[in-house]
Formats: C-alpha cells, sequence, structure tokens
C-alpha cells in the first residue's frame, strides 16, 4: 500500500501540469469565431447596441450598430486564426473613426 501511495505522489502532480498545458492549447481563438462571438466582442469594444453582423465571402464580417449618441457605425472584421486575432475598421456617419483589435496570446 506504500508503494502505491508513493506512486501517486508521482503521478498526480504530472497529470496535473499535463492536463495545464492541454488547457493553454484549447484557448479559445478570435481568428477562428463565428458570427455571435464577433458580434458581442465588437458590441462591447466599440460600445455598440442595434449590431448586426454578416459574413463576407472573402472571410471575415461586415456590420453596422450604433453608437449611444445615435451615430450609425459601419465595420469590417478581419480575422487570422494563426495570430488568434480579430481586426476591425469602424467608421461613422458623423466622423467617428477607428481601427482596433483583439487577441489571444
Amino acid at each position: 500500500m506504500v508503494r502505491n501511495q508513493n506512486n501517486m505522489r508521482i503521478i498526480f502532480p504530472g497529470l496535473v501540469i499535463i492536463g495545464g498545458l492541454l488547457m493553454v492549447g484549447c484557448r479559445d481563438n478570435p481568428g477562428t469565431w463565428g458570427a455571435e462571438k464577433v458580434a458581442a466582442k465588437i458590441t462591447s469594444s466599440l460600445e455598440l447596441s442595434d449590431v448586426t453582423v454578416k459574413a463576407r465571402p472573402e472571410g471575415g464580417f461586415a456590420g453596422s450598430g450604433k453608437r449611444a449618441d445615435g451615430e450609425t457605425i459601419t465595420f469590417t472584421i478581419r480575422q487570422d486564426a494563426d495570430a488568434h486575432r480579430m481586426s476591425w475598421d469602424a467608421k461613422g456617419d458623423r466622423g467617428f473613426v477607428e481601427e482596433g483589435f483583439y487577441e489571444l496570446k
């Protein structure tokens, strides 16, 4: 019985380390997100409401939303799965302009 306890003291920490490393490899990737997650991120990043997002034939998304002051914002989103990144260009009908990105490393 003592021998089994000693083995467990060695095996268990190793399994915990391996499990942790596997979890890092399974992180969420903004470069592969679908429309729902992209819409949620752009809504919070640009502080928009009434957001619509549609897939573009060449990849990524395009859409629009409204700011609290009523300005309508149109945006284009590009995704790079290898870089774990999504980036956007946003323009408003009253002069708002933003180039931004979100990535996980």
